[in-house]
């Protein structure tokens, strides 16, 4: 059977109204976090970090979300504005086409030009946790997103505010009870968590033992505040990451 050009006209506004967000649908909320210390200085690790933050970028900008990136540095709580908050709104068939993607293009332009900024800073100090409670303070002025999602491009190797995660030698089952019950709370509860760059650290006397229990203490600590850990390792693949469906059984604490 045929189609008139009317029915054409009217599959085509379907097909494209079920691919594009929707005026009055709730934003996703992405928020970028950047490990500056010293123990990520390396040009391969920095260079990782951008190649990372261009997936997410591109991802946000076709679907649309906020965006907002800070630094993981000595003292992250004592900063003022963030470097990157973007509201990014795909187009529709109802915008000005050549207006709506000049806008994203600018968007777009700035979040770049505001990343290569803060790749080129260092800190001697890594306060994860103090970073963490930003990435709190963002989620909260939106309390109706579609969706939250934390990215982490970081060794993981908390080392301010008395805790030096790299110091530990021995990770025993006791030694991360200890140093969870010494970890901040911070509330990041149905969250979705990236952690790209773990174990990719100049720090040369870490060992592999080292690494892996710093993961297990992370695992753990996410948990145990209800984020729910969608990625953790040295390399990003994409973004996002295929999920499998959350079950009840799955949903349900243990």
């Amino acid at each position: 059977m045929r189609l008139r050009p009317a029915g054409i006209l009217l599959v085509a506004a379907l097909a494209l109204g079920a691919c594009t967000v929707r005026a009055d649908d709730p934003p996703s909320v992405t928020v970028v976090l950047f490990d500056v210390s010293n123990s990520t200085l390396s040009e391969e690790v920095r260079a990782r970090y951008e190649a990372t933050f261009g997936m997410v970028l591109e991802h946000v900008v076709a679907s649309g979300g906020v965006l907002g990136a800070d630094v993981i540095d000595d003292e992250p709580l004592v900063h003022g504005t963030l470097p990157i908050n973007e509201t990014f709104e795909p187009c529709t068939i109802n915008d000005n086409g050549l207006a709506c993607r000049s806008a994203l293009e600018e968007r777009r332009a700035r979040a770049r030009e505001a990343v290569s900024a803060i790749l080129a800073t260092s800190s001697r100090g890594t306060d994860i946790f103090g970073a963490l409670e930003l990435a709190e303070q963002f989620f909260a002025a939106y309390p109706d997103a579609g969706g939250r999602t934390l990215v982490l491009l970081s060794d993981m190797v908390q080392s301010a505010n008395g805790m030096h995660l790299g110091a530990v030698e021995t990770w025993s089952e006791a030694e991360i009870s200890a140093q969870l019950a010494r970890a901040p709370d911070v509330d990041l509860a149905g969250v979705r968590v990236y952690v790209v760059g773990a174990g990719a650290t100049t720090l040369e006397k870490m060992t592999a033992e080292q690494i892996e229990g710093i993961r297990a203490f992370w695992t753990r600590w996410f948990q145990e505040h209800v984020a729910r850990i969608v990625f953790y390792g040295a390399n990003l693949p994409r973004f996002p990451v295929p999920e499998a469906p959350v079950t009840q059984a799955s949903a349900t604490p243990g």
